[in-house]
């Protein structure tokens, strides 16, 4: 995988990153972002950071209330939808906090994340280039999922957890797109802030804000990948390419030791 030069073997745990993508939705029976999460390695080396770890999930449904309750389970090890922490009140923004212990509201202790990196991937129809999403929003989600359902009135994540209407992710996405790009210089790859306000979108958020409930000064090693709608072996091959970059680019910002990692950016 050029510079990187990463092989697929086996060897001690290192980084685990979980990868998800999306079932079926629309017109659109066979989803691309599922194809290529599932054709990606169970596992590869780099020389510089050793063993990464592919836990690939079962492709998500394209409805709100499912993903909504789904992620809090897969992201962390006692995932609940329930008050998990105290967080600062009329936040609206995503800016951290100072590093403080969360205040709980229940006897349970705070949870930890399962992942060291989290890359969702989504598709856009009708497009034939990559993006790297730089940030999510909280609300706009008009349109209808698989079963009928918007989220066009929804209020929970700011009544719930006074959530912020924004938040990015812990990466330095300049940087971690300039990282991506570099590895592919025949992909056509972008970075984006658009992330189009449907499924993919609201699961971005929805995983960003995972972290953020539980601590908004706690780092949130999460990224968003669209990929193109087609289903050829070729358009996969290439997918798999782009997402094995962009997990490259990732593992070398979380490790890197110029910036000694990644922390939440406002």
């Amino acid at each position: 995988m050029g510079s990187r030069d990463m092989t697929v073997e086996s060897g001690n745990d290192d980084i685990d990153v979980l990868v998800t993508g999306f079932g079926p939705f629309g017109n659109n029976r066979i989803n691309p972002s599922h194809l290529i999460a599932s054709s990606l390695p169970s596992s590869f080396t780099t020389k510089k950071f050793g063993r990464v770890n592919i836990i690939k999930a079962s492709p998500l449904p394209v409805h709100y209330e499912a993903v909504r309750d789904l992620i809090p389970k897969l992201l962390f090890s006692n995932g609940s939808m329930g008050n998990i922490s105290t967080v600062p009140q009329n936040n609206t923004s995503a800016s951290p906090s100072p590093r403080r212990n969360p205040t709980t509201t229940t006897d349970k202790p705070i949870d930890k994340p399962r992942y060291d990196i989290v890359l969702h991937i989504g598709m856009a129809p009708g497009r034939k280039y990559f993006t790297l999403e730089k940030k999510a929003h909280r609300d706009g989600y008009n349109a209808k999922d698989e079963d009928g359902d918007s989220l066009e009135d929804d209020t929970f994540f700011r009544d719930e957890f006074n959530a912020p209407e924004l938040l990015k992710p812990g990466f330095d996405t300049d940087d971690l797109w300039r990282r991506w790009k570099s590895e592919l210089l025949q992909e056509d790859v972008r970075p984006s802030n658009d992330a189009g306000r449907f499924l993919c979108e609201f699961l971005y958020y929805t995983s960003l804000v995972e972290y953020w409930r539980r601590d908004p000064s706690l780092n949130r090693p999460v990224m968003f990948l669209h990929v193109p709608g087609r289903i050829e072996d070729i358009d996969i091959a290439t997918g798999r390419k782009v997402a094995m970059g962009l997990i490259g680019a990732m593992v070398e910002s979380l490790k890197g030791a110029d910036t000694g990692g990644v922390a939440p950016r406002s």
